[in-house]
């Protein structure tokens, strides 16, 4: 008895699905790139429910006549593939004609196209792979699908699907990705009836910061290099604008997004010793190479490209950054005009040289977070204690001093308590956050809202944890535009300030397992307000300082348990000094 049979085609389209979707983003990547393919110069995505509901991609392309309006959904039909060949001279976005059948068999389908020249539209229905209508329709050239239930046959791959939150980010990076390097197509983006994108043609460097956020306009620097292997063009970022993750790097190979760890790399290497260890530089290359020199069929999403040349193309890479942040990394801080001899002499006034004077404020508290100083203070350090009651009791106590700039040195009976002043104002702030109800925060109500449009792939995250931003004092509104209305900041935060503390949260709860994010959200804030090393305080500065280090709980050690204080006796010093 045979045991071996042909699969009935629905059965093997869902298993092809499996390939091709694994998620909502997977459909909006091919729809859109099926869109750009059909050379349409105005794309509009719509999505519904992190496209459980509905995904529906709009463009003015060339549309389909009815032959290939039924066609375009049979298993590895297609216009862009005619011979074995032609996988070694692809220049479209898709070619294997499997991307229609694979969505069609998990979902139900709508399709609305026209052609330029044709006298009438066609209305298509899909339904688990199989046409179930198709008529005229009045409609415009181009076409519209809309993509709707996905995954309803097979329910254990819906049951697969991460929160809305996590599926629109995976939605909106692939929009990006597509988005970034067809600056001369227009872009709409909307999700759940919100507007997140509204993309003009523009310029590359234009359509980068309009996706990426403002920040990019005066902070990357343009690459390019010419050779007979590859063509480099793009931009990296300036040392300052680097980031704690890998997000922010895009490669792109003749049009279409790739992944390449190996190539990031030879990016990385030309920062050396500008930028710290574990900090990663955003940037946006280009690479052209002649198609019959990679293969893009390697992997089911095609992000995953083989190079006949990548070590060349690597050093090319290393070469051209290396070059790019030397030249204008010295453009900016010299300037090469001067003449090369060099000379320099003061202007006689007959007076003696001016000292530069600092005015200041002295009743400046940069801790004066909140109203609670008056309190009585429970030292919770035997240690801490016996120094608060030394310096009440005693007639003549010895004053804290700073040595440094850094280290605060407490006097004690026949020894001294060595201050990092940094990690004590950061443990200070950090459980003074912690402990405040909402209630209890001192934000600052900004007189007119300070508009800023953040980065769209975070929008939702920001969304999310809005609630617990307000309860530190950040209050946020959602515009229809896309952006954000910042109407209050904590004390002591610029709202450039604001912006940048906001956009670190949310870039750290998008890259790490952060469980208590009230928790994460204290810590990154009270790094941004402490004291740091290098700062000269005042007497009434240090004073406010340790008065408020002592109440604190174990004062000894910040929540990265790295050690606050130490105490040194004589007998240390005579240790030391043998």
């Amino acid at each position: 008895m045979a045991l071996i049979k042909i699969l009935p085609e629905i059965i093997s389209n869902q298993i092809a699905a499996g390939e091709v979707v694994n998620r909502p983003a997977s459909v909006v990547k091919e729809l859109m790139e099926n869109a750009i393919d059909a050379g349409a110069d105005n794309i509009t995505l719509i999505i519904k429910d992190a496209g459980k509901t509905l995904i529906q991609v709009i463009d003015n392309g060339c549309g389909m006549d009815k032959e290939d309006a039924k066609m375009c959904f049979v298993t590895h039909a297609t216009s862009k593939i005619n011979s074995a060949d032609d996988l070694f001279a692809l220049r479209t976005m898709g070619f294997r004609g499997e991307a229609l059948a694979s969505i069609a068999a998990i979902s139900f389908i709508e399709l609305k196209t026209k052609t330029a020249d044709g006298n009438t539209g066609y209305f298509v229905s899909v339904e688990g792979g199989q046409i179930k209508k198709m008529q005229e329709a009045g409609c415009e050239k181009g076409t519209s699908i809309s993509v709707k239930n996905i995954f309803y046959n097979t329910p254990a791959r819906r049951n697969f699907l991460k929160s809305d939150s996590v599926e629109n980010g995976h939605i909106t990076e692939e929009f990006i990705r597509i988005a970034l390097f067809h600056k001369d197509i227009s872009f709409s983006y909307y999700n759940n009836d919100k507007l997140i994108f509204r993309l003009e043609k523009t310029t590359e460097r234009k359509r980068i910061t309009d996706i990426l956020g403002k920040s990019f306009n005066e902070k990357i620097l343009p690459i390019e290099e010419d050779t007979d292997i590859v063509k480099i063009k793009g931009f990296v970022a300036k040392a300052e604008l680097v980031r704690k993750n890998r997000n922010d790097q895009y490669f792109f190979v003749n049009g279409r997004y790739m992944r390449s760890n190996y190539f990031a790399n030879a990016i990385q290497r030309a920062y050396q010793g500008l930028i710290p260890e574990q900090t990663y530089p955003p940037f946006v290359i280009s690479l052209t190479v002649e198609p019959k020199n990679i293969d893009v069929n390697i992997h089911p999403n095609k992000t995953e490209i083989k190079f006949l040349d990548e070590k060349f193309i690597y050093s090319f890479l290393y070469a051209a950054t290396k070059r790019c942040l030397g030249q204008f990394t010295l453009e900016t801080e010299i300037d090469w005009n001067l003449p090369t001899t060099l000379k320099f002499s003061a202007k006689p006034t007959g007076l003696p040289p001016k000292t530069p004077t600092v005015s200041f404020n002295p009743n400046y508290n940069p801790f004066n977070i909140n109203k609670n100083f008056d309190k009585p203070k429970q030292y919770t350090s035997e240690l801490m204690l016996d120094i608060a009651v030394e310096q009440t009791t005693d007639k003549k106590p010895t004053k804290p001093f700073q040595i440094a700039n850094k280290y605060i040195v407490v006097p004690h009976k026949e020894s001294f308590v060595l201050i990092n002043q940094q990690r004590a104002s950061f443990k200070v702030l950090y459980e003074e956050f912690i402990s405040q109800s909402p209630s209890e925060v001192n934000g600052q109500q900004l007189l007119f809202p300070h508009n800023h449009f953040f980065n769209p792939a975070h929008s939702f995250r920001l969304l999310e944890i809005s609630k617990e931003l307000a309860a530190y004092g950040f209050v946020l509104s959602y515009k229809s535009d896309g952006s954000f209305d910042i109407t209050s900041t904590p004390q002591n935060l610029t709202c450039e300030q604001s912006v940048e503390a906001i956009e670190e949260i949310i870039n750290d709860l998008e890259n790490a397992n952060v469980s208590d994010r009230r928790r994460h959200i204290a810590i990154k804030l009270a790094e941004r307000l402490c004291i740091k090393n290098g700062e000269v305080l005042d007497e009434q500065e240090i004073d406010s300082l340790l008065s408020r280090l002592y109440a604190t709980p174990t004062c000894e050690l910040t929540p990265f348990n790295e050690r606050v204080l130490r105490r040194i006796s004589l007998n240390d010093i005579d240790a030391l000094l043998k």
